[in-house]
């Protein structure tokens, strides 16, 4: 049982570079995201990681951000648990990146984009992250990528169990998950998780410095079951409640006494899926909330709530052996409310089409997909994607990715009272990337590089171009290039599997000619496991360059190091004992200015699996 658990963690380490050589990439391994149906991730041609429930046990990580920040191309800045997180994807922001649970999106349409401290690890089966642009199967926000959380059960063998735990800063976890057959045909899942701390300081003198902390309260659940040979239905939800302290300052600089914020998120999707040997569709309705108050001492706050209805129809047909269709059609409605905002407009529709196709022949894969997008807010966009690979021998590869994509203005951008700029247009890019990919006996390793060009970035200037002195309003006014160099590479020594990551990101404000903020040149990750026996160890060193806290470039972050350990013990088949130690070394480092970060801390959890 051990060694398999181990084995079933470590895979998604190697899937990184196998985007070929079917005689090393398990073709059993299948991912859903990267063409919007299940393939072999072996027939994947964009960078893909992958990371399953077990990788997540074993590194011990308490939030999403500290599994995204172990992945290429990812650079993250938190201030800790549940406090503000930006994710950046190669140099992109955290409003470029599409995050979906069970393929549904997510996120706020107010502010544009999903509150990542926010997002409980709570039931998750695995994630699949696709670096680079895929608006043209997606839509809005997939510019820098698609992160799809999934929680959706794969029927086998019933599962339970208890897990708690505790550590630094007063950290306490305690949960419990069942999964398993329902009858002849269905199956149920229901995982439940409550945790919370004391925390720290958020943020560095004047502000007051007590600790901040927070609480959250998650559930995930899911029922399903088969009719017949080729239908399958379920229902999925997913519920988290949170509550955390911070520090903040108003406009004019004053420091806000006991600002606290609570945020509610909810996702059920009910899904009928039918499949035969050639044809796979499926119908989803999903409806999810995103609602958030932020208040203190001296203000009950604002509500600001998203309500988005999602319907989605997707289709695959596997023409023969080289030539595959797919292609759906997909409607989602975005309602806004505030207790304290009256916007000028409260609702928007979206409707659109899809088309993708892949053609494979002797050592060639083609694929191609375009999509057009019909918004009440602001018109039609046309978005396109085409990509090809080419085995040159049976260990290495090369293959090309082109694309468009497009960001969505927020509500906040179009229609906040006195603020909004009804006129505004989404934010347009287009992107390319080339990678060499080998597949080798004791090497696995990838080398892309890529470029990104954002055009209409939406940034707040004078209404009149003329005069500066004019009323301040969101405009597209701003420019951004982003080249990248990433290099992953897999390989082992002995009991001990290596992942390592470098990126170089050169990222310009064309309006500026200044370094896009709190994106760093340099960065690299490397990540070691190991079994033995009853024992599991992870290590991961994180190096993040230096890089600027301001668009101006005015105010330097240096560079910093950070190694994480995590063991786990295996009682007996059933008990696992776990520790960790985040920040090793206690590095003094500063993520973003005026913002404290942890300490060296300490964690440990016991999971019993009935």
């Amino acid at each position: 049982m051990k060694k398999t658990l181990l084995a079933v963690a470590l895979a998604p380490l190697c899937l990184q570079s196998y985007a070929f050589a079917a005689e090393t990439s398990p073709d059993e391994v299948m991912v859903v995201t990267a063409n919007r149906f299940e393939q072999p991730v072996k027939n994947v041609i964009a960078p893909i990681s992958i990371v399953t429930k077990e990788e997540i046990d074993a590194i011990q990580a308490k939030s999403l951000a500290e599994v995204l920040r172990r992945l290429p191309g990812v650079q993250v800045v938190s201030a800790g648990y549940g406090q503000s997180t930006e994710v950046y994807v190669r140099g992109t922001s955290s409003r470029h990146l599409l995050v979906m649970i069970n393929g549904v999106r997510i996120g706020s349409a107010t502010l544009g984009s999903a509150d990542f401290s926010q997002i409980p690890l709570t039931g998750i089966e695995r994630i699949e992250f696709i670096r680079g642009s895929r608006a043209a199967l997606y839509g809005s926000d997939a510019i820098g990528g698609v992160l799809n959380i999934i929680t959706a059960y794969q029927p086998g063998e019933t599962v339970a169990e208890l897990t708690v735990g505790g550590g630094s800063d007063g950290y306490y976890q305690a949960g419990g998950s069942v999964a398993g057959g329902i009858g002849d045909s269905g199956w149920g899942k229901v995982a439940l998780k409550s945790e919370g701390g004391d925390g720290f300081s958020a943020r560095k003198e004047p502000f007051e410095q007590d600790d901040d902390g927070f609480e959250n309260k998650n559930i995930v659940a899911e029922i399903g079951t088969h009719v017949g040979n080729n239908w399958k239905l379920s229902l999925q939800g997913y519920y988290h409640d949170g509550d955390s302290d911070y520090d903040s300052n108003d406009f004019s600089g004053n420091i806000i006494p006991n600002s606290q914020t609570e945020n509610s998120l909810y996702n059920v999707a009910a899904k009928a899926g039918y499949s035969k040997s050639d044809l796979i569709s499926e119908l989803t309705i999903a409806q999810n909330q995103d609602e958030a108050r932020d208040y203190s001492d001296i203000s009950d706050g604002d509500t600001i709530k998203t309500d988005r209805t999602v319907i989605n129809w997707q289709n695959h047909y596997q023409l023969n052996n080289a030539v595959e269709f797919g292609g759906g059609v997909e409607w989602y409605r975005d309602s806004v409310s505030s207790t304290g905002t009256n916007y000028a407009e409260d609702e928007r529709d979206n409707v659109a089409l899809y088309l993708t196709s892949i053609y494979r022949v002797n050592d060639w894969q083609v694929e191609g997909s375009v999509r057009t997008d019909d918004n009440d807010s602001y018109g039609t966009n046309n978005t396109w994607q085409l990509a090809a690979a080419y085995n040159i021998t049976s260990e290495l590869q090369l293959s090309a990715n082109a694309g468009t994509g497009f960001k969505a203005p927020t509500f906040n951008d179009l229609y906040w009272p006195g603020a909004g700029n009804p006129d505004l247009e989404p934010e347009e890019s287009k992107n390319y990337e080339v990678s060499l990919t080998g597949a080798h006996q004791i090497l696995d390793w990838r080398a892309t590089a890529y470029q990104s060009d954002i055009d209409k970035l939406i940034a707040w200037a004078p209404e009149d171009a003329s005069d500066p002195f004019s009323n301040w309003i969101p405009m597209n006014v701003n420019e951004a290039e982003i080249k990248g160099l990433e290099l992953t590479a897999g390989f082992a020594t002995g009991l001990l599997y290596h992942d390592l990551s470098y990126d170089y990101l050169d990222t310009e404000d064309k309006k500026t000619n200044k370094q896009l903020a709190r994106r760093s040149e340099h960065s690299a990750k490397w990540n070691v496991s190991y079994l033995a026996e009853q024992w599991q160890l992870d290590v991961s060193a994180l190096y993040k360059g230096k890089s600027y806290d301001d668009v101006a470039n005015t105010k330097e972050l240096d560079a910093y190091t950070l190694v994480d350990v995590a063991a786990s013990y295996f009682v007996t088949d059933n008990l696992a004992v776990r520790g960790r130690i985040a920040n090793l070394f206690d590095e003094d480092y500063v993520a973003k200015d005026t913002y404290n970060v942890q300490e060296r801390s300490y964690y440990a959890t016991m999971t019993y699996q009935f």
